[in-house]
């Protein structure tokens, strides 16, 4: 088995088309959550989705589970409308295991970076913000390098505690990215 963290939104379904279609869906050992919209990098998106985490059988690639997804949702096979992250294919680290409902942020921190690092500043960032599932996690960049995000999910908007947040991160040198927020149901 292989960890797996990431979303997946619908253009074109109702969030209850989504609910009915997942919530009684199984693979493997993922747990769902959903959401009804997200904000991708400063942009609304409108659409309805499910978060998926937990592990997955080594055979699977992160375009393999995007595209169970889509089928089960009745969609073509395409590889978009995602962000998945897979063990096999990316640096995987859950630092606080807990319920994936609330409010989810993806901070993207841009190269240079060492993965240690992350680790270390993750842990004093979920303290700060009282963050109660953290996961760390290479993503796709425009750069030569990956870049990395911290999966974040609180009680709290995230906005809340953005200064304490960025503060940390730039007093350690790290270039802050994009943002994801989406709220999980």
């Amino acid at each position: 088995m292989q960890s797996i963290r990431g979303f997946i939104y619908f253009k074109d379904k109702t969030y209850d088309e989504v609910l009915t279609t997942f919530e009684d869906f199984q693979l493997d050992s993922v747990k769902l959550a959903f959401f009804k919209s997200l904000n991708h990098y400063g942009t609304k998106i409108l659409q309805p989705g499910v978060f998926i985490s937990g592990t997955v059988k080594k055979e699977h690639s992160s375009k393999d589970i995007v595209n169970i997804f889509r089928a089960q949702a009745g969609l073509e096979e395409k590889t978009e409308a995602c962000d998945v992250s897979i063990e096999s294919e990316d640096t995987i680290k859950e630092l606080q295991q807990g319920p994936l409902k609330g409010h989810y942020t993806g901070l993207r921190i841009l190269p240079p970076y060492t993965v240690e690092h992350i680790f270390e500043l993750s842990k004093l960032i979920s303290k700060t913000i009282n963050a109660h599932n953290v996961l760390v996690r290479s993503v796709e960049s425009e750069l030569d390098e990956p870049s990395i995000c911290i999966d974040l999910i609180t009680k709290e908007e995230f906005e809340q505690n953005r200064t304490q947040v960025e503060k940390i991160l730039s007093s350690a040198g790290l270039n802050i990215g994009k943002y994801i927020f989406l709220t999980l149901e």
